[in-house]
């Protein structure tokens, strides 16, 4: 009877003891459960699987196809701008008319210069109808002496065989041999006189002819300001930029529009400084258009840094493609090198070449993460090469993962 009741005095205790060793057990098995802060959905990242291979070094850039031979078109005069008839991005040939402008001041000395044209014209008719006269003139002068000439050297004939027989005095026979004589000289004299007389003619239309090639010039002048009021394309290409607006007054020199050739371009791209190590003179470029591909390689390297980009110009090696004109956003991939048989993955967020970071290893079931330090070496477009910390088919998170660095452990759910 001594024991019953001693065993029942004990049968509190025993309960005690069995709940708190449940207690107990139930508070380690929840210690030893992830938090929430440690559990991550496996919806909430992607994940990159580590190769071995060839890994084909590539920077890419953003930019602008240019053209080689731009022609910016400037006033010519002060003008107004009467008609827009084109538009950037209107393909024009040479003579496509762009612009029109208006300036009364050259249509004036247009119409001015043309009036002095004809006056100086009318001059130099004018002219040679007088020096035809006068030549004229003299030529009649000329025969008249002839005429007498001729009649005093019959009078001389004839008297020369008269005096020997008295019929004919010495002294008349001497006054015909004297007229004889003058008119001979005054005979040499006036073609002496025509003569130079021609020059002179010659003289004074080469002045007047000078006179007028000078108006001609001056009207060629006036006649080439007003057609640059009609503003041309004056190469085949596309109207890039247009700066001026209707009826808006410029000044000699002010900007017009500006024409770029679509065959004769190349690629302006703008490279980020941390991959600029890689970029070399010759490299071979792979542009993308949109509408296909050109291929180029690179012909300079500008030494400017300018927004933690630097611009690489890229002669372009291939033909165009349709849709290849000036000012048109691209994409280009410079093709820097090859590594040999490497590791590499997709390239995680936030990681940059050549560095190290805290990358997440998956296990074989994917249900946890482990914090791993990796080493990158050399990267492309959209891969980058593991030296470190990594082995083939190991499988990393590669989203951001910098809100769970604090943890060595990640449980996928």
């Amino acid at each position: 009877m001594d024991i019953l009741v001693s065993n029942k005095k004990h049968t509190p205790y025993l309960k005690v003891l069995v709940l708190a060793a449940v207690l107990m057990g139930a508070f380690v098995w929840l210690m030893m459960q992830p938090n929430a802060q440690q559990r991550i959905a496996s919806s909430d990242f992607w994940s990159g699987q580590v190769q071995q291979g060839d890994l084909q070094l590539q920077v890419s850039g953003y930019g602008r196809l240019k053209s080689k031979t731009p022609r910016l078109l400037t006033a010519q005069s002060n003008a107004t701008v009467e008609e827009i008839v084109l538009k950037p991005g209107a393909l024009v040939t040479p003579d496509s008319v762009i612009l029109r402008l208006s300036d009364p001041l050259v249509s004036q000395a247009l119409i001015e210069a043309k009036r002095l044209l004809n006056q100086s014209n009318n001059q130099f008719l004018q002219l040679k109808i007088n020096q035809q006269r006068e030549l004229l003139a003299q030529q009649a002068q000329l025969e008249t002496l002839r005429s007498a000439l001729e009649s005093a050297d019959l009078q001389v004939n004839a008297q020369s065989q008269l005096i020997a027989n008295g019929i004919v005095s010495n002294i008349e026979f001497q006054r015909s041999l004297l007229e004889q004589r003058q008119l001979t000289r005054r005979l040499e004299i006036e073609q002496q006189r025509i003569a130079q007389l021609a020059q002179l003619h010659q003289a004074n239309l080469a002045i007047a002819q000078s006179n007028t090639e000078a108006q001609q010039a001056v009207l060629a002048q006036a006649q080439t300001q007003q057609e640059r009021l009609t503003v041309t394309a004056g190469i085949t290409g596309v109207v890039q930029s247009l700066h001026v607006d209707l009826g808006q007054t410029v000044s000699f020199g002010q900007q017009l529009v500006l024409v770029g050739s679509t065959t004769d371009l190349y690629a302006l791209l703008n490279v980020p400084q941390a991959t600029m190590q890689q970029v070399e003179l010759g490299q071979v470029v792979t542009i993308n258009t949109r509408a296909g591909v050109i291929s180029g390689a690179v012909s300079r390297i500008d030494p400017v840094i300018n927004n933690g980009s630097v611009q690489v110009e890229v002669a372009l090696t291939s033909l165009l493609t349709a849709n290849a004109r000036p000012e048109l956003n691209i994409e280009g991939i410079i093709e820097t090198g090859v590594r040999r048989n490497v590791l590499f993955i997709d390239k995680p967020v936030n990681v940059s070449p050549f560095s190290e970071a805290t990358l997440f290893l998956l296990n074989e079931e994917k249900d946890s993460a482990m914090a791993t330090h990796v080493q990158f070496g050399e990267q492309t477009n959209d891969k980058i090469e593991i030296v470190a910390g990594a082995k083939l088919a190991d499988q990393f998170i590669l989203s951001d993962m910098s809100r769970w660095l604090a943890f060595s452990t990640l449980t996928v759910i």
